[in-house]
């Protein structure tokens, strides 16, 4: 049997503040209200924080740690003061069959969302940025439903297969990752490359970095925690 985790514990406060803070980079970005949800595994098990349900917790300008709640692999709340989102087996399923994987978000971000109903392609069009869709096309899972069941979450990350992002079909995106830092920042990136691409297209036919300058890119990048230095910054605490 698992042992209990302690959520004041000085390391899993830590993560739950980290899994706020990303709550409410995305809410100042507009990319999540009061729905939308971060989340992040306990390391070394299979339990993990989530943000409290939207409806309960409300603007996510005004997420603490404490709005941030324990569930088990099942979904089932563990620990915490709040009710966990409804969606949270679309959390949970990723993590079960991705070991890799550390840090989900799920956002109902307006332009990837409109790119994933269209089903055309959000295009690497500039800068260390683009770097968010440098898997090629984004799966889609074909439903615009809430993910409230093990089935319909287990569909979702078999769609997902090894990839980091797959659409909602008019419902949004989700987005893996192995940090909370990667997967709010690549949320961020992603509305970015769609804007461009969406631009774009207004004028002509986009054609997107080549795979040359993408790599090249990616591998001048200076790392995450920098970034996310100037996201949180953004927030003014």
């Amino acid at each position: 049997m698992t042992a209990p985790i302690d959520l004041e514990s000085p390391d899993i406060r830590a993560l739950r503040e980290k899994v706020a803070l990303g709550c409410r980079i995305l809410a100042k970005l507009e990319l999540v209200d009061y729905l939308g949800h971060v989340s992040a595994r306990v390391p070394g098990t299979d339990q993990v924080l989530i943000r409290a349900r939207g409806a309960e917790q409300g603007n996510q300008l005004n997420m603490t740690y404490k709005h941030v709640s324990l569930v088990d692999i099942d979904a089932v709340k563990i620990g915490g003061e709040f009710t966990v989102p409804d969606e949270t087996k679309l959390h949970t399923e990723i993590y079960r069959v991705r070991p890799d994987v550390q840090a989900v978000v799920h956002t109902h971000q307006p332009l990837a969302t409109i790119f994933g109903d269209l089903e055309r392609p959000i295009l690497p069009m500039q800068g260390v940025m683009a770097q968010v869709v440098r898997q090629g096309a984004i799966p889609i899972y074909h439903s615009a439903r809430k993910v409230t069941t093990s089935e319909q979450g287990a569909e979702v990350a078999r769609i997902l297969g090894d990839k980091a992002i797959v659409h909602l079909q008019n419902h949004g995106v989700t987005i893996a990752g192995t940090t909370v830092e990667e997967v709010v920042i690549n949320a961020i990136w992603l509305e970015h490359q769609a804007k461009l691409t969406w631009w774009a297209s207004m004028i002509g036919t986009p054609r997107g970095m080549s795979s040359e300058d993408l790599a090249m890119q990616a591998s001048e990048g200076f790392g995450m925690e920098a970034r996310w230095r100037y996201y949180a910054s953004l927030l003014g605490e």
